[in-house]
């Protein structure tokens, strides 16, 4: 009886095995890297429309006006009544108080003006010297204006979110709704 059973794997079929291993990680980390950056972009959008809901809710909840801010190319933002004091410093320690509010968007995700301090550029620029305002809501939850502000990681085409100062609506659009409707 000729038995000739294989008792271990030779070099080469080693070699080939640890290859495919690294090809197919090569080609699977650039993905993952997109898609938490994605899913990090996805939850500031969940996290800036639930921001500008309590705005609006504890505006008409009070009947004063509250106001949502930003400190540019930082992910920083704050919720306060907009006759408050703590608009008048730039303070980015997080904070959750009864009338004020400060926390800060997922990793790498900042706000910014306009798109283009977002996309092209690779890094966020200086962090701005001043609270800039997503809205101000008013006591029967209107908006004072119309604004548009942009947010998302440097180098990826943001989104961006207008607030209608009639309705007080906010309206997030998605990075190719802001492509397209670019000049």
């Amino acid at each position: 009886m000729n038995t000739n059973h294989r008792r271990a794997y030779t070099l080469l079929e080693i070699i080939i095995v640890m290859a495919l291993i690294v090809i197919m990680a090569g080609l699977s980390i650039p993905v993952v890297q997109t898609t938490l950056v994605e899913a990090r972009i996805s939850a500031s959008a969940d996290i800036v429309r639930g921001v500008l809901a309590e705005a609006r809710a504890r505006a008409l909840a009070q009947g004063r006006p509250w106001r949502v801010g930003f400190i540019p190319n930082t992910g920083v933002y704050q919720i306060a009544p907009d006759d408050g004091s703590d608009w008048d410093n730039v303070n980015q320690d997080t904070i959750a108080q009864t009338d004020l509010i400060r926390d800060v968007l997922p990793k790498d995700i900042v706000f910014a003006l306009n798109d283009s301090d977002i996309f092209p550029n690779k890094e966020a620029g200086s962090p701005g010297s001043k609270w800039e305002t997503v809205s101000v809501y008013l006591g029967d939850g209107s908006a004072r204006e119309d604004t548009t502000v942009y947010f998302g990681k440097g180098g990826i085409l943001p989104m961006r979110v207008r607030v209608r100062s009639l309705t007080g609506v906010p309206i997030v659009e998605t990075a190719n709704t802001v492509k397209e409707s670019s000049p």
